[in-house]
């Protein structure tokens, strides 16, 4: 099992460092695991095992519907504790988690997470911490998909909320998945993504999307 001190995340999360100093501290033995991209941590409907602490890399978080259709809800970060809600339901995992890349997790079982709580005090108000930040991120997420009235609107909403400091957008979701970020369809993303290159509000390469013009993008997002 590493230490506390080989745990490399990759943004600072001081609620994420006291539960994993609480783990490290306990007699819980973790699974320390690197995914693929494309792997399926669980899947909404199965049972609950556990969590996951994501160390390293970036994940989607998942619904879908009866009939098949997939609802992203966010993405995940480094940082993020994946099942949380689900464990301490103790039924089955509402959301389906899939690495966007390659990453590196902890796997703490449902048992061991309720013997912290129950023997931590520290352990448990990280927890809470946590959860509550994530009902915050939820939150966000539905005003950013449900404010814009249009398609067009609810993807400068997207590319502005994931532009880092140099205007760029890396390409790591397929139109698909961006799509089910938005709640639309793959075929509206590509168009809506080709009229803004053309317009030269953004320039779309083969690794990121650039954001040529702020200004008329934060103006479309408003719409």
């Amino acid at each position: 099992m590493p230490s506390a001190r080989q745990i490399e995340v990759e943004e600072p999360n001081a609620d994420l460092h006291s539960l994993i100093r609480e783990f490290h501290g306990s007699n819980i033995h973790n699974l320390n695991s690197l995914h693929r991209r494309g792997t399926v941590l669980f899947a909404e409907s199965e049972p609950v095992r556990g969590v996951y602490i994501l160390l390293t890399g970036r994940a989607t978080v998942s619904i879908a519907s009866s009939e098949g259709r997939i609802v992203m809800l966010r993405m995940a970060q480094a940082g993020a504790v994946l099942g949380l809600n689900s464990a301490l339901q103790n039924g089955s995992y509402d959301t389906t988690v899939k690495t966007l890349g390659p990453c590196r997790t902890d796997f703490i079982s449902r048992v061991e997470l309720i013997e912290l709580m129950q023997q931590s005090p520290a352990g448990a108000q990280a927890i809470l911490k946590i959860l509550s930040r994530e009902l915050t991120e939820l939150t966000d997420r539905a005003k950013l998909l449900l404010l814009p009235q249009t398609a067009s609107g609810r993807l400068a909403k997207l590319l502005l909320h994931w532009s880092n400091g140099n205007g760029s957008v890396d390409r790591i979701l397929t139109h698909e998945e961006i799509a089910q970020m938005m709640c639309s369809s793959r075929e509206t993303v590509t168009r809506l993504l080709a009229i803004l290159n053309r317009q030269e509000v953004i320039r779309v390469t083969s690794d990121s999307i650039l954001i040529r013009d702020r200004l008329a993008l934060e103006e479309i997002a408003r719409g």
